[in-house]
């Protein structure tokens, strides 16, 4: 098996998100060609389209660097892909977020170098 890797970034929207103690940093490679992607987040994304997913901890401060590794042969260059970013707080739950899905992987989208903007959970990244 061929192993390859998307890096990136994680930024925040407004520069007023801060990171504490005991968040935790989710980025997920998904399959996103069956379903409705722009209304999925992290607790609920189905298993069998997880591709890859990390957990970075410690982060102190954005930006965020990331690398998350995936199996070259596993990808598909007829399906669609994205990447996103969940951060946790120490309860668990979703603090910020990527809302959406940014698409990966195909000639029409990047391979690397991924910019991932995330922001408070559930406001529109546009109004910020």
């Amino acid at each position: 098996m061929v192993r390859r890797s998307l890096c990136g970034v994680i930024e925040s929207s407004n520069g007023r998100c801060l990171l504490e103690v005991g968040d935790a940093v989710i980025v997920t490679l998904c399959d996103t060609t069956l379903w409705e992607w722009t209304r999925m987040d992290f607790p609920h994304i189905p298993q069998r389209h997880v591709i890859s997913s990390i957990r970075l901890d410690d982060c102190d401060y954005f930006p965020i660097p990331f690398t998350i590794y995936y199996n070259y042969e596993e990808i598909d260059a007829t399906l669609c892909y994205g990447i996103r970013c969940d951060i946790l707080d120490k309860t668990k739950e979703i603090k910020y977020s990527s809302e959406r899905f940014v698409p990966v992987l195909t000639d029409g989208y990047p391979k690397t170098n991924i910019n991932i903007i995330v922001g408070p959970r559930n406001i529109p990244l546009n109004s910020l």
